[in-house]
């Protein structure tokens, strides 16, 4: 009997590690299209960026958003003048879909996509990730974020990702905010259809949401989340930071770079991050 209680106990702590290893699970709904987003995120806290469009050439001083108010900006795959590839740097991109797209606020019409033939080295992998990165002027705790997947082909959208913190920008000194290792459509908050779903995700819930975020951000959240209520926190609030970024280790399209239908080649796509956070210290 002793025995029994004791593996009982095991076999719950088991499953209790299992749920707190993978928390990516708690995030709320906040619609579709254009209109889910929150707007007035860190990278774009006065909703007037104006990206360049005309992105297909170009250097990163030339393509750099206007009105844009972070430091630095960075991305994998990134290919080098004359070789193929979607993307040379964070706002250029051949095919219109360049990594800065995420920042954009127009998810409906626009994406970051990379494929994997492309430049795209077979896929993204944990040992070469795709990522985006941006450095903020000054450290910023992050309370909470939105992710928004691409407005077609969900098998296009990133199955293990996560979002992550560092204070230098380099690799190998990246700290985990949020982990999500999706095993199917089931438990990814990226799901076939709706398109352009924006989910939440919080260091807070409904009880304590006034105490953690900015006045500007609670007024956004309460008229967006209406009559949701947030019952658990999807991750614990972090050191600040002063680069943030969104990293892919694997889509649901299974990583090569054989091409069997031109009109639908292997990739990854997203539509939209919204950073949101208070300043350190605060």
């Amino acid at each position: 009997m002793k025995n029994f209680v004791v593996l009982s106990a095991l076999m719950l702590a088991f499953v209790g590690f299992l749920f707190v290893s993978n928390p990516a699970h708690a995030f709320v709904s906040l619609g579709s299209g254009d209109a889910s987003l929150l707007g007035g995120p860190l990278t774009d806290p006065e909703d007037n960026l104006e990206p360049n469009e005309n992105c297909g050439a170009g250097t990163e001083e030339q393509l750099k958003p206007k009105n844009a108010t972070w430091v630095k900006m960075t991305c994998a795959p990134a290919n080098g003048p004359g070789e193929i590839g979607h993307q040379q740097h964070p706002y250029q991109s051949w095919v219109g879909c360049p990594a800065s797209a995420i920042f954009w606020h127009k998810p409906e019409g626009k994406k970051w996509y990379v494929g994997f033939k492309d430049g795209g080295h077979g896929g993204p992998t944990r040992e070469a990730p795709y990522y985006c990165a941006v450095q903020l002027a000054k450290p910023v705790v992050l309370t909470h974020f939105t992710i928004n997947n691409s407005h077609d082909m969900p098998e296009r959208d990133p199955k293990s990702w996560a979002v992550q913190g560092s204070n230098t920008g380099k690799d190998g000194e990246w700290t985990d905010i949020l982990v999500c290792d999706a095993k199917d459509w089931d438990t990814s908050p990226f799901k076939q259809y709706p398109r352009n779903e924006t989910v939440l995700y919080t260091s807070f819930t409904s009880a304590n949401m006034a105490k953690t975020v900015t006045p500007k951000d609670l007024a956004k959240l309460e008229a967006k989340l209406e009559d949701k209520k947030i019952e658990k926190a999807d991750f614990a609030a972090p050191k600040a930071y002063t680069w943030f970024r969104v990293v892919i280790y694997s889509c649901f399209n299974g990583n090569t770079s054989e091409v069997s239908d031109p009109n639908a080649p292997p990739g990854f796509a997203l539509g939209q991050l919204e950073l949101f956070g208070v300043p350190a210290g605060k």
